[in-house]
């Protein structure tokens, strides 16, 4: 049995991704959340196999102590899902630093706080696997989520760099960058700035709407399991075909950009 730590446990991809490591697997999941009546309704459906972790991931000093403790009661965690975030919708102008740096402190350092505390007792396994839940948005942007999208290209950052620096153990690392969802993510999940009447309101969120196909979380699964039933962990992988030929259609000009600086 495999033991995992998935923060974002209670809602969205989080969830979807816990019930299947629960329900399928048979695994027990260390659920990190700051919904404490939710966390005990878990505890009522999946009973042993869910052990709750009440904690805000910004808290790094509480996850530091509390993630060890719960590795020394229920077992070291070889299996880490950084699922927790949210998206700060606004224009970047409207945004204020607070509210940047509350994106940056959930979606950043919340998680690395959830991953640094438990990398001494990992190093210990002869297969572990961090998964850092990026986004489309870590890869292409678009208007008025600055803010998520800041966010989610250092999350790719985070993801590429910890592989880097963890190669010479057996903790393998890597990225998913999820589509659409019907998550809730744009919606009851999201805070939203006012835009200010010197932008054209109506053509910014026409331009925000990347008309990819919206799908039911469990069409995530796939594309999860395969970043842990693979013998070496892909690097990254995402859930969006549409996206994919945005990004690819991006990177190409990319690299004529790049090319035409010595020409």
């Amino acid at each position: 049995m495999n033991t995992w730590v998935v923060s974002g446990c209670s809602n969205g991809l989080g969830q979807c991704w816990t019930d299947s490591i629960i329900r399928e697997r048979h695994d027990r999941v260390i659920g990190i959340t700051r919904n404490e009546a939710v966390a005990h309704a878990m505890v009522e459906i999946y009973q042993d196999h869910f052990i709750p972790c009440i904690a805000d991931v910004r808290d790094g000093q509480v996850l530091a102590k509390k993630l060890p403790a719960l590795a020394r009661e229920v077992g070291v965690p070889n299996r880490i899902v950084t699922s927790a975030g949210y998206a700060q919708f606004g224009t970047l102008e409207d945004l204020s630093t607070q509210q940047l740096r509350e994106q940056f402190e959930t979606n950043v350092e919340g998680t690395l706080n959830v991953i640094k505390p438990l990398l001494p007792s990992m190093r210990e396994s002869e297969d572990a696997r961090i998964l850092v839940v990026s986004s489309m948005s870590g890869v292409a942007c678009w208007p008025l989520l600055g803010a998520y999208q800041i966010s989610k290209h250092a999350i790719e950052a985070i993801g590429e760099t910890l592989r880097l620096e963890l190669d010479n153990t057996h903790i393998q690392v890597g990225i998913i960058e999820p589509g659409p969802y019907k998550t809730g993510w744009a919606t009851t999940s999201a805070r939203r700035e006012k835009i200010s009447a010197i932008y054209d309101e109506d053509v910014l969120k026409k331009r925000a709407a990347c008309g990819f196909n919206i799908d039911e979380p469990k069409a995530s699964l796939p594309f999860f399991w395969k970043m842990f039933d693979t013998p070496v962990m892909p690097v990254r992988i995402t859930t969006s075909e549409q996206f994919v030929n945005l990004a690819c259609a991006q990177a190409e000009e990319k690299i004529k950009t790049w090319k035409s600086s010595f020409e």
